[in-house]
């Protein structure tokens, strides 16, 4: 893999680590690899395994073949989707309900976004 490549991957573990509300010495214990080793490869410094990558996906409980794929708008929308939804899974059904409202509520006070073409 080029540099460009270790780079690429070492972003997107970051953000998924943080999306999932992770610190990095507790995603490295998660996929039993050092904090230091951790740390390199989300910085590009390291030449991660493939091992050590299933392990960080198996961690961050996302597929290994999203630590490979550029980060684009749609994807960015597809993790913050995510995240909202990890946010709220444990949430009752009424809790969700009023949640709904206010997002309702607070969209009707958004501007009018167009869409790409």
């Amino acid at each position: 893999m080029s540099q460009k490549l270790y780079q690429r991957v070492g972003e997107r573990v970051r953000t998924y680590r943080k999306l999932a509300k992770l610190t990095q010495e507790r995603l490295a214990e998660k996929a039993d690899l050092s904090v230091h080793y951790l740390s390199r490869i989300e910085t590009g410094g390291a030449t991660p395994t493939l091992e050590s990558l299933e392990r960080i996906a198996t961690a961050l409980k996302v597929p290994i073949g999203e630590l490979f794929r550029p980060k684009e708008e749609q994807q960015e929308r597809k993790e913050l989707l995510g995240e909202i939804d990890r946010l709220l899974k444990d949430r009752s059904n009424d809790h969700l309900q009023v949640l709904r409202n206010l997002i309702l509520q607070i969209v009707e006070l958004l501007p009018p976004t167009r869409k790409k073409s």
